[in-house]
């Protein structure tokens, strides 16, 4: 309870500020883009972003506060939960509006052919930035009241075991993790695998919720690749109430144009890692159903499969201690294996 208040009551406070700053702050005239309908569309999306974020806030605080009380699994379920519900619409919601955002951006940035009027791409531009503030506000909200913390990388070891787990798709280690099952002779994969390994660089052996590759290559990427757009992004919406100088404006369009096409990239990786890997099939399945079956759990992931066990043995605090509620820390945007 005193975490939730905390994290409340620092959010409410930032919202204040930007909210007033929001309502009495100018726009127009000397320092400003010239007031045009694409003006004030853009000054409509500034002003109302503090309540985007102010719903994203409350949403954020009502699921991590439904995740601490909710057991992730029992002894008797065939499933445990990996991802809870505001975990799955922060995701998707971030998704869709990247997609979104994306689309109009590249026929903004000129990648395909411009129609006349580009008030309505802008719109949709609009519509996709006011989704992922939402997703990023409760994400950021929910796993500071739950302490998510799974996805942030602790130690060198985490990258030195996703290094070898992206290497294992290759079928080097053997076709258990290689996509599609790839098999190797192991005449040939297993001196490669053995120089490999005199390296540390190896699969892991004992698995725990989230994947080593996971955490190094695809939520920590997503991470900067989402801050650089939205902080970017935030400057660009916000010089329509702000005389920023021009100069700054242009650094910051660019940065903003540059990542985009990093994320651009950073999609196709993201859609092709979850698809390579059989194994890795039903952590994708989890992320629209938030469950995977206890078997897989049991069979791939026997570290988590540990601690669960241990939290179904304390039933009064399962939902606290349970770590399926541990969900990172900053996204959706994006894994690299959900």
């Amino acid at each position: 309870m005193k975490r939730t208040l905390t994290v409340v009551g620092a959010a409410a406070l930032g919202l204040l500020v930007m909210t007033a700053s929001a309502v009495f702050a100018q726009g127009g005239g000397d320092g400003f883009p010239p007031q045009t309908a694409l003006f004030n569309d853009a000054l409509l999306l500034a002003r109302a972003l503090p309540f985007i974020a102010a719903l994203g806030i409350a949403f954020g605080v009502w699921q991590g506060r439904a995740s601490r009380r909710q057991p992730k699994s029992a002894p008797d379920s065939p499933v445990v939960i990996r991802h809870d519900f505001g975990t799955v619409i922060a995701h998707w919601l971030n998704g869709l509006g990247f997609i979104i955002g994306m689309i109009s951006g590249g026929i903004i940035l000129r990648w395909v052919q411009r129609p006349d009027d580009l008030r309505t791409v802008f719109a949709f531009h609009y519509i996709g930035a006011g989704a992922i503030i939402f997703a990023i506000a409760s994400h950021l909200t929910q796993n500071a009241i739950t302490g998510g913390l799974g996805l942030i990388p602790r130690s060198f070891r985490d990258v030195t075991e996703g290094i070898g787990e992206l290497i294992e798709y290759s079928g080097v280690f053997g076709p258990a993790g290689a996509a599609f099952g790839l098999k190797i002779p192991k005449a040939i994969r297993k001196p490669i695998a053995e120089i490999l390994i005199s390296f540390g660089i190896a699969p892991p052996k004992r698995l725990g919720k989230f994947l080593p590759a996971e955490k190094i290559f695809s939520y920590l990427p997503w991470l900067i690749i989402i801050t650089v757009i939205v902080f970017t992004g935030l400057v660009k919406v916000f010089r329509y109430l702000y005389p920023f100088p021009l100069t700054f404006v242009a650094q910051m369009t660019a940065l903003h144009d540059l990542f985009t096409a990093l994320a651009v990239i950073m999609l196709v990786i993201h859609l092709a890692a979850v698809t390579l890997a059989p194994r890795n099939w039903p952590l994708l399945v989890s992320m629209f159903s938030t469950r995977v079956s206890r078997k897989h759990v049991e069979q791939w992931h026997p570290a988590w499969f540990k601690q669960l066990q241990a939290a179904e043995q304390q039933p009064t605090s399962a939902s606290r201690s349970a770590p399926a509620a541990d969900d990172g820390a900053m996204a959706q945007a994006g894994q690299a294996k959900v």
